[in-house]
């Protein structure tokens, strides 16, 4: 019998959930000739879900936002009658109200099932502009290209804007309290990988529990069952070694990956990586681990305001180099099952959020700001001795970086808070 998943862990709620995002498109509708602005989507899509601060409905929806005079802003959201519910009567509910200097009337429009969105789209700004057809629309670069065709035909010019992916790139206080519940939950998550992993034996170089091979399949659904358990959806459990399947068992002596990525009930994401060994000689995998680990506070010691993800990136991999693991490439997806013979250490860096990738990141100018939020993950890798990785969420503040909660690292399984 394995042992008990421990207390859960009360990360839910927070104190004060996040304010709809809407304020954040005060300056682009400000600019003349904008009559209003456009967003599209379908699932729960993290532009939307700022914007909304709802997860439903999974359909295709829109926000329009139009500005009313005198910096004031009227949105509304446009939704199917088959996916009208009490989440998406919740974006006028008087507990979402702003509390910005920006004012702003929120309402709802719905349309039939069978009406595309943009046609509802086109109809909410005849229904609302002065002067329809006229003018010029702000849209993020992702709107969807029949959306765009419609406001096109209906004689409005469409402008792109970054603001969404500006404003989410810095969070308020209420959504690092979301982040901060969220990796408190992946925290609990790591702690019952740890508990299993301390209550092992080994076995012919395997790893047993309660006489029965030890698997990560095992470990991942026991992992996932902790996160639902402290209020946090397991969207990403993954634990591997070396090359072993999922189904197959741990090996004895090798590191065992754990990579969590769960979201809590306000969409925020988690990131939590570990790295346990279960009997180390106290060679290879210590020496690496302790490279990982000083490369994860070089990172945090540059994440300032100001600096760029990619200058954090490179004082990590610096300080693995200085360890004696040279830089190497690491394709974004290749993860643990990257099996290349590729040896040396890496560092990625990049916001975490609504989405579990978003700015700031290198596929945008990755410029810091107090309330910007990273992941910071420092790996090693060689075929001949194995993989560690480590990995923390980080909290840009006016005084440099924090660690968004105090997970202790340990290479050794333990039952201790982890």
């Amino acid at each position: 019998m394995s042992p008990p998943a421990g207390r859960p862990t009360a990360v839910w709620p927070v104190s004060e959930p996040p304010q709809a995002g809407i304020a954040a498109l005060s300056e682009p509708l400000a600019e003349s000739a904008t009559v209003g602005f456009v967003h599209v989507a379908r699932g729960d899509d993290p532009d939307r879900r700022y914007l909304t601060r709802t997860p439903a409905p999974h359909q295709a929806a829109a926000v329009v936002c139009i500005p009313t005079g005198g910096g004031d802003l009227h949105a509304i959201y446009c939704v199917s009658t088959a996916d009208r519910a009490p989440a998406v009567d919740d974006f006028v509910a008087p507990e979402s109200a702003d509390t910005t200097a920006t004012e702003c009337n929120r309402t709802i429009a719905t349309r039939e099932p069978q009406t595309p969105p943009g046609s509802h789209v086109v109809s909410v700004l005849a229904d609302h502009l002065d002067t329809p057809g006229v003018g010029t629309l702000r849209v993020p670069s992702h709107l969807p290209h029949d959306t765009a065709v419609r406001l096109q035909q209906a004689g409005y010019e469409l402008s792109s804007t970054a603001a969404l992916t500006d404003a989410r790139a810095s969070k308020t206080p209420a959504e690092r309290d979301c982040l901060q519940a969220v990796q408190r939950g992946a925290a609990h998550g790591l702690r019952r990988a740890h508990e299993l992993l301390a209550s092992s034996t080994t076995t012919d170089d395997v790893l047993h529990l309660d006489g029965d091979p030890l698997s990560a399949q095992q470990i991942e659904r026991e992992v996932a069952a902790a996160l639902a358990g402290g209020g946090v959806t397991p969207e990403t459990v993954r634990v591997r070694a070396a090359d072993t399947a999922a189904t197959e068992p741990l090996p004895a002596g090798d590191g065992i990956i754990v990579h969590l990525v769960p979201q809590g009930p306000h969409g925020y994401h988690g990131h939590l990586t570990r790295t346990v060994v279960v009997d180390s000689d106290g060679g290879w995998d210590r020496r690496a681990f302790i490279a990982a680990k000083a490369a994860q506070t070089a990172a945090r010691h540059h994440c300032e305001p100001g600096g760029n993800v990619g200058t954090v990136a490179a004082e990590a991999t610096a300080e693995l180099t200085a360890y004696g693991f040279p830089p190497r490439s690491r394709s974004d997806d290749a993860g643990d099952d990257d099996t290349t013979d590729n040896v040396g250490g890496w560092a990625t860096v990049h916001g975490v959020g609504l989405a579990p990738a978003e700015a700031p990141s290198p596929a945008d100018d990755g410029t810091l700001q107090v309330g910007s939020v990273l992941a910071v993950e420092t790996g090693v890798v060689d075929p001949d001795h194995g993989r560690i990785r480590l990995g923390s969420l980080i909290d840009v503040t006016a005084d440099g970086g924090e660690r968004l909660i105090d997970a202790p690292i340990s290479l050794t399984p333990t039952t201790d808070e982890v």
